[in-house]
């Protein structure tokens, strides 16, 4: 179900910038191609069009985290089904005006090396980077030779049908794809266990429901190139899902709302069956979009890259280029903060899941030429966002435990007993909310403290102000 819950997470669409510093599409590699490539098994695939997610999200940090140098980006990944992050991720990203390899190893502080014969970067950001002219930049993430080198080497390892077909549709109209394999995840058994509780299937068939959805072949999601309004999220099974229309839309709202995710717009779609397709259409936001892109990385590599300078500029260690370099960090850092302020979770583990992400995002930032102790500052937020994750998702874990050893004992005395009024299941939720939120203000405090004293710091030491 987790599955379903955050990739469901997102979307956006429309095309801008001018096609001319891109190469034509025919010569970059498709996303089939990328899918056909990776000498590991993928279950995921992304493409979007950087320049159209810009132009519909403009006024939102996922615009201003997009870069402009960026056109489109294809990504086949294997994502943890658990933790929805993903192992590896290999893929192709268009940049304008991409340098040698000698270039993007200063560009971000790593060194170029050669691997099957072709120049290869590796960065400090655990990727190698791989300059294919004609603007392309491969991108294999983690860093390691050996992957790299397989994937250079075609070294393939076959692809899930379901992704084959999603991978082969054509893009022109699309903005951006999401395509998960689910195929064999979930027993019908399982399945009946987690949903026997569940408001909004009550009264219905839960043997037949579960054997359905255990036929579940794959997710995918797409946004077309006009508007955010036009969004198809669809779910293919083996067997026809049309005894799943009636509860379909509270049931998926009811599954993100356990699994501490939701999207506030979901309870305004419309559902349809074809076939043995269950589809949802409607709008999606640009924070829904934000957070499913966010689960790859690759385009951050890219969107990262330093504006085209000589190399001589890149290495340099002069208080000008530190000041630019550092700068740059702390503004990027502060912007990543401001966003965990203002995130809207609908609960705490909603929270943990984003304040890991975030914590994520600091840790994928440039550091080349960055003074130390802005460095040490990231590092410090980070280490607290991903903390503040863990004692969340603790919380609400121990919560659920003791909601369960209570339930036994509802309408009566407990072991130590002291009488149970039959809402132990709400009390513990509620405390639970109550422990997390006093845990994330403290954390939001602190941080508040550290990026005050950091700001004060820097400006003194280079009189610039930051």
């Amino acid at each position: 179900m987790k599955l379903v819950t955050r990739f469901c997470s997102s979307l956006t669409l429309s095309l801008c910038l001018g096609l001319s510093i891109f190469p034509a599409a025919a010569q970059e590699p498709s996303l089939a191609d990328v899918l056909g490539s990776t000498p590991e098994r993928a279950n995921a695939i992304l493409y979007f069009d950087a320049p159209s997610v810009r132009e519909f999200t403009k006024g939102t940090p996922l615009h201003d985290d997009l870069s402009e140098k960026l056109g489109e980006v294809r990504i086949a990944a294997g994502l943890d089904l658990k933790t929805l992050e993903p192992n590896w991720e290999i893929g192709y990203v268009t940049v304008a005006n991409l340098p040698d390899a000698n270039w993007l190893a200063k560009a971000v502080g790593g060194y170029a090396d050669s691997i099957a014969d072709k120049p290869v970067v590796w960065s400090p950001r655990n990727a190698y980077l791989v300059p294919n002219g004609n603007s392309v930049l491969g991108v294999v993430r983690p860093a390691d030779r050996k992957l790299a080198g397989r994937w250079l080497k075609k070294e393939t390892s076959g692809s899930a049908a379901y992704l084959q077909k999603q991978a082969a549709q054509g893009l022109k109209f699309i903005s951006v794809l999401l395509a998960v394999d689910l195929e064999d995840v979930w027993s019908p058994w399982a399945i009946q266990q987690r949903i026997e509780s569940m408001e909004s299937l009550k009264g219905a068939d839960l043997k037949s429901i579960s054997s359905v959805m255990s036929s579940i072949k794959g997710l995918r999601v797409i946004a077309s190139r006009k508007n955010l309004d036009e969004c198809i999220i669809s779910l293919d099974f083996g067997n026809s899902p049309a005894s799943l229309l009636p509860v379909a839309k509270n049931f998926f709202v009811e599954v993100l709302e356990r699994n501490h995710s939701s999207i506030p717009e979901a309870s305004k779609w419309t559902a349809s069956v074809d076939g043995n397709t269950l589809s949802f259409r409607g709008t999606i936001s640009p924070a829904t979009l934000d957070d499913m892109l966010g689960l790859f990385t690759l385009q951050q590599q890219a969107s990262s890259l330093p504006t085209n300078k000589s190399t001589e500029e890149l290495t340099a260690s002069s208080d000008s280029a530190v000041i630019e370099a550092s700068k740059a960090y702390f503004a990027k850092t502060s912007s990543i903060i401001k966003r965990v302020r203002d995130y809207s979770a609908g609960n705490t583990g909603e929270r943990a899941q984003w304040n890991a992400r975030m914590a994520n995002r600091i840790d994928e930032l440039p550091t080349l030429n960055v003074d130390p102790e802005l460095i040490e500052f990231g590092a410090n937020v980070s280490q607290g966002l991903r903390g503040n994750a863990v004692t969340l998702q603790q919380t609400n874990i121990t919560s659920s435990t003791n909601a369960m050893i209570n339930a036994g004992n509802a309408y009566g005395y407990n072991n130590n007993g002291y009488y149970n009024d039959g809402n132990s299941p709400l009390q513990y939720r509620a405390m639970a909310r109550g422990v997390g939120f006093s845990a994330y203000k403290e954390l939001i405090s602190a941080i508040d403290q550290m990026e005050g004293d950091i700001r004060r710091r820097m400006t003194e030491k280079f009189k610039v102000q930051f």
